[in-house]
């Protein structure tokens, strides 16, 4: 693990597997910049948005050259969204893209109320992951047709991919109705990572549950949720992913987000955070200057 990125008090790992940030937690910038923030504040990694749009010309490139400059990996690329009428190419895309910046993983939810046919396209998009050299996750969402921890294990044991699993994200778990304590009974080769954020012990109606987790999360500490239990269930080596989707986190300067989701999850595991000796990261290919700590907003 590169010097500075991620580590407590001792210098030992936040997290063994890794601890990235996700898309959705800086939303606001592009995938290089954002790359930039996340190296600035320490993270091992990042999660990347392309849903199936193709990337901007030279997007990649850029993105790789903060990758290659910081040591920052890529822990996954989202979305593939099964449902009635979907782009049966799309996942071939967006593996396409994933591989071109060493993700890891493919994240797949489903809209579709048909069993079989979400167990079917998830066995196919598994297949693609695996020839890409990535594995696809599959998330589960009380909004979505994947509703529970179980119905996901279902879709992926029926699925058979190679090298699937499932996604376990705090707010969807509590939301659903587990408990940590459910992931005992799951083979701990479907939990490769978890996505961490924190709410209110009672959720909002039915209705208002995709607003709460689109807009309304909160960093890991400032709510009710059994995080501490989620991190005892999941396999040790299992990665973390700060996953904030917030109108509050939208408003303010990407970097300050950063430091505070990696500073959250320090505090959750008992340690306090050691940012990187040097707050400059070099500049992405095509840029003048490399990026300080309070600069690498202005970067798009």
């Amino acid at each position: 693990m590169p010097d500075g990125r991620a580590a407590g008090r001792d210098g030992a790992p936040l997290a063994a597997g890794g601890l990235s940030i996700a898309a959705g937690t800086l939303r606001t910038l592009g995938p290089a910049a954002a790359a930039a923030v996340a190296a600035v504040a320490g993270f091992d990694a990042i999660g990347v948005r392309f849903d199936t749009a193709a990337p901007e010309p030279g997007e990649l490139r850029c993105l790789r050259s903060v990758l290659d400059a910081t040591g920052l990996g890529v822990l996954d690329v989202e979305v593939v969204r099964i449902a009635p009428g979907d782009d049966a190419e799309a996942a071939k895309r967006l593996c396409g893209w994933g591989a071109e910046i060493g993700a890891r993983f493919l994240l797949v939810v489903s809209d579709d109320p048909d069993r079989g046919r979400t167990v079917a396209r998830f066995a196919e998009t598994g297949r693609i992951a695996a020839e890409h050299g990535m594995r696809a996750v599959l998330e589960f969402m009380r909004f979505t047709s994947v509703r529970t921890l179980s119905d996901a294990v279902g879709v992926v044991a029926a699925a058979g991919a190679p090298g699937a699993g499932v996604l376990v994200d705090a707010l969807h778990l509590a939301r659903c109705g587990d408990e940590p304590g459910a992931l005992a009974a799951v083979a701990p080769e479907l939990l490769p990572y978890v996505q961490l954020c924190d709410a209110r012990a009672v959720g909002p109606s039915d209705a208002e549950l995709a607003f709460e987790a689109r807009h309304a999360r909160l960093m890991p500490g400032d709510g009710q949720l059994p995080l501490g239990a989620l991190l005892q269930a999941v396999p040790a080596d299992a990665a973390m992913s700060v996953e904030v989707l917030s109108d509050d986190g939208d408003a303010r300067p990407g970097i300050d987000v950063a430091r505070r989701a990696i500073e959250a999850v320090g505090r959750l595991l008992g340690q306090s955070w050691r940012g990187p000796s040097d707050g400059a990261v070099p500049a992405p290919a095509g840029a003048a200057v490399a990026l300080e700590p309070m600069e690498v907003d202005r970067w798009t």
